[in-house]
């Protein structure tokens, strides 16, 4: 529940349209929607001006009675129809008084009488002291919602109160109740003893117990409302207590994202489904009477479970101590951010992205309009592949997954922080990371912006085939002390595979138990865990396959690694469950800032404004790249695209075209270090370029923008209609680098049939050269492509030659070291508009190294995939450039400057 899921007419549409009979109250959804979105800032300042004085506690009762209020009235028909049966809103008792019987009971009264809703159903906790809380309101006729409740022992004491409690009530007719059965949690802490036990018939159980406990409890329900003492209280118009099936959201990757709704489909049942997972199943559910098929497996699978010498009844009780404790801390974390919220709006602080679109905006607030009309909002949570194409395919409404996962990803973060520990004081100093793309960026990003904490390792990003990189690498840390991630989506990329094995070989050599230097994060049932399983791999992490590579920040992808140097992962994906409210089904089209954001993107593309600059303040401008790529892969499709620019240097206004939007993303504690970056901000928005500024009030919202981001580069593909979910022409490049390696091992590779310039050859670079730049035209964007190894001098010496372009040229410059820009950018160069004029780079490697297990070299691999990027581009048509700069990297770089300095000067004679 939240406000705008009322006011915005979802609530009554869910009730038509999908058959919803009743809604809940969460804190921590409570707590979200207030600190991330504006649902309740006019009643806050409301209750603010009225009462000063207003202490927070009584400032939260009042929004929450409200919701319940309004609630309770839309759904008073069902109640009515129903005859009581259905229609109902649960409101939760403070967990604080979870081991308070008589302060619950008062408590209890109080709500009760001021909600003055009989569709009001009171949460009260499965515990031993709520126990007789529950006899005690079904006696006095107030309809009750048990909670925690995860053990068949729980269970048993519950139906009992409340069979006692309709005994000593005087009309047992007008009571209800209901008791919360606990799932996803179960499966969750169960797993991990079935893991470590490790045989097939331990693992065979994974995914099972939580399921089977609901059916024996299923089983008990039906035995105990058909008894002769139930009899007698059911001639009197006493109800069945249905069971509810809570925490239903599949949190592991490997099991079906509708898991604990398929299964759990019976008579006198109700199941809780969150958002998300209303839109799977909606999307690709089954509905059959699954509660009445194979009565004995549940009872056969517990005992499998007991014969294993775990005791589920310990880990239920503990679920429940946990489970009061994660709610009173939730109440106290929405008090908290009321607090906050309450003081923003006193003090007026303006929103965190500021448009400054000029004549742009009108277009902007057109297509916000239009999104409201077509409800664009609710059918993205509902996966609706019309937004973007007329027809479903694959890599559409199967890759969004990333919607929910603010709130799934919760329930993984232990098992991150698990292995942190483990690692940490294992004393490792590195971890490095062997991914490509979307399985790496994030993860580079994290420890550049964050750092890793003290007493935590360093993570080493390596995503390059070039030989002096994976040297420098290999030479930068202790084997022994080192941990390596093997990060890939598909789990069959081939540098990721290839320099795996290369380190799993080094590891080999100098340690006996070196598999528990390697982790793998893949997709479920990929080449990569068939490895790692194979391999014996210290641990193998699945991701979610309806989440694709670049929306993966907010994955195993992205989170294990940031857990890995120390990251607060909790907070930071708490940050970006705040943003995702934001943007949630039931928000107007108006208020959300990633549709906002989306908007700006997709229209100011269409009217020209296709290069998106980024400015951002010195300790957060890595993020830029991460964004670079959601863009470029997102966009960059069928003609169209939209062109990420981010650390271009700087130089006078001049040189900026009018197809440039400019995004300033700040950070509050960099106010010092910003002063030239704002004047610059200043002096473009005086020009007439458009501006989005994002201000950062802390680095740890940088979760935030991950989302944000994702919204609005979906949006800007529907704009464009596109499928901003695929990449259709990554693969070309592909194929080709693997023609390339076929030609290399049969030593027929000659870079001289690829008009192959040398930098040694003054006069046919200069020829090249100058007719390369004759092809420039207007609203082109020129694209650096260097496979070379990425030292700190070449970055200089490629930046100096890109601002030298920049200043002449006065076209937008784009930068990538390859292979690592193939898996980003290299989408937009081959699907997106034919505007890009092309710089490829390419050395010789003075040192080689072996691929292990293989009959193929890095510089050979690194060789075929320029060869075969550069093949895919000509046969687009593509203007390309490929200058060999042999050994001498820096030698070659300054004349290609030069060169550029004298073009100029012809130009000007």
């Amino acid at each position: 529940m939240r406000r705008s899921l009322i006011t915005s007419g979802e609530l009554q549409r869910m009730i038509i349209e999908d058959g919803l009979r009743g809604i809940t109250s969460n804190p921590t959804i409570f707590q979200k929607a207030i600190a991330g979105s504006s649902d309740y800032d006019d009643a806050i300042r409301d209750s603010v001006k009225s009462d000063l004085h207003m202490d927070v506690r009584s400032l939260l009762e009042k929004l929450v009675i409200r919701d319940i209020q309004m609630s309770a009235d839309i759904l008073r028909p069902i109640y009515e129809r129903t005859d009581g049966a259905d229609g109902f809103v649960s409101l939760e008792l403070s967990p604080h008084l979870a081991r308070d019987t008589e302060g619950s009971i008062t408590e209890a009264r109080r709500l009760w009488k001021k909600v003055n809703r009989s569709n009001l159903m009171l949460k009260v906790p499965a515990t031993h002291e709520g126990i007789p809380v529950i006899e005690t309101l079904i006696a006095e006729g107030i309809n009750v919602n048990v909670t925690l409740m995860f053990s068949l022992s729980h269970y048993e004491a519950v139906v009992n109160a409340y069979i006692q409690g309709l005994e000593r009530c005087s009309d047992p007719h007008k009571v209800a109740s209901v008791a919360s059965f606990f799932l996803s949690r179960i499966d969750r802490v169960v797993d991990k003893a079935l893991e470590e036990i490790g045989t097939p018939d331990a693992r065979g159980l994974r995914g099972k117990i939580a399921i089977a406990n609901a059916k024996m409890a299923y089983k008990n329900l039906k035995e105990i409302f058909s008894g002769e003492r139930w009899e007698r209280l059911a001639k009197r118009g006493a109800r069945v207590q249905r069971v509810l099936w809570a925490s239903t959201s599949t949190k592991n990757p490997a099991y079906s994202d509708v898991l604990y709704i398929e299964e759990l489909i019976g008579q006198n049942t109700i199941n809780t489904i969150p958002p998300v997972t209303i839109g799977a199943f909606r999307d690709h559910g089954q509905v059959r009477p699954t509660l009445e098929e194979e009565p004995n497996e549940a009872e056969n699978l517990l005992k499998k479970l007991a014969e294993l010498d775990i005791d589920l009844d310990a880990f239920t009780d503990k679920l429940q101590v946990d489970g009061v404790n994660s709610f009173a801390d939730s109440i106290d974390n929405l008090l908290s951010a009321l607090e906050k919220k309450r003081q923003t709006i006193l003090s007026g602080l303006e929103d965190p992205m500021i448009l400054k679109l000029g004549h742009y905006q009108i277009q902007v607030n057109k297509r916000l309009e239009y999104w409201k009309d077509i409800n664009f909002m609710r059918r993205l949570w509902g996966r609706d592949p019309t937004l973007w194409i007329p027809k479903p395919t694959p890599e559409l409404s199967d890759r969004l997954g990333w919607l929910g996962l603010p709130e799934l990803m919760h329930e993984q973060l232990e098992d991150f922080i698990s292995l942190t520990e483990e690692v940490k004081s294992e004393g490792m100093q590195h971890v490095v990371l062997l991914g490509m793309g979307g399985s790496s960026l994030a993860s580079e990003v994290f420890q550049n912006i964050f750092g890793n904490a003290e007493g935590y390792p360093e993570l080493i990003v390596l995503d390059s085939t070039h030989p002096s990189t994976i040297d420098a690498v290999e030479n930068k840390i202790d084997l022994h002390k080192t941990l390596f991630l093997v990060s890939s989506k598909s789990g069959t990329t081939i540098e990721t595979l290839s320099l795996f094995k290369y380190f799993w070989n080094k590891m080999d050599l100098i340690d006996e138990a070196h598999n528990r230097h390697f982790v793998a994060i893949s997709d479920p049932g990929t080449p990569l865990m068939q490895l790692a399983q194979e391999r014996g791999f210290r641990k193998a992490f699945p991701s979610l396959p309806d989440v694709g590579g670049r929306y993966s920040a907010l994955t195993a992808f992205g989170l294990l690694p940031a857990a890995l140097i120390g990251l607060d992962i909790h907070k930071f994906i708490d940050r970006a469950w705040m943003l995702s409210e934001n943007c949630a089904f039931c928000v107007p089209s108006h208020k959300v800032s990633g549709l906002i954001l989306g908007a700006t993107l997709g229209e100011l593309s269409r009217m020209g404004r296709d290069k998106i600059t980024f400015l951002a303040s010195p300790s957060i401008n890595s993020f830029t790249v991460w964004i670079e790529q959601l863009i470029a892969e997102s966009t960059g499709k069928d003609g169209k695209g939209i062109v990420p620019v981010v650390n271009e240097p700087v130089t006078s206004l001049e040189a900026y075209g009018m197809d440039r939007l400019f995004v300033y993303l700040s950070l509050e504690e960099d106010a010092h270090t910003n002063v030239e970056i704002n004047e610059l901000v200043k002096a473009l928005e005086t020009k007439g370029h458009p501006m989005v500024h994002i201000n950062l009030t802390e680095k740890i919202n940088l979760s935030q923008e991950i989302f944000r981001w994702e919204i609005a580069v979906a949006a800007a593909g529907a704009i464009l209609r596109i499928n901003p979910f695929n990449q259709p022409d990554v693969q070309a490049a592909k194929d080709l680098a693997k023609n390339m390696m076929e030609k290399a091992e049969k030593g027929v590779l000659n870079d001289e049939d690829e008009e192959t310039v040398s930098a040694e050859d003054l006069n046919s670079m200069s020829k090249a050269f100058k007719n390369w730049i004759g092809q420039v035209k207007e609203g082109d964007y020129v694209v650096i492509q260097a496979y070379l190894s990425s030292t700190p001098d070449t970055t200089d010496a490629l930046q100096k030659l890109r601002l030298e372009l920049l200043k002449r040229l006065r076209l937008a410059t784009t930068l990538g070291y390859g292979p690592r820009f193939l898996h980003s950018t290299g989408q937009l160069h081959k699907g997106g508009p034919n505007t890009g004029i092309f710089l490829q780079l390419v050395d010789e490697p003075v040192k080689d190294l072996e691929v292990p297990e293989t009959n193929y070299t890095f510089g050979t691999l690194i060789r075929a995939q320029a060869l075969g990027d550069y093949q895919a581009l000509k046969q687009l048509n593509r203007r390309v450039l490929r200058i060999n700069l042999k050994t001498d990297i820096a030698t070659g770089l300054s004349r290609l400057v030069e060169l550029i300095k004298i073009y100029e000067k012809t130009m000007e004679e």
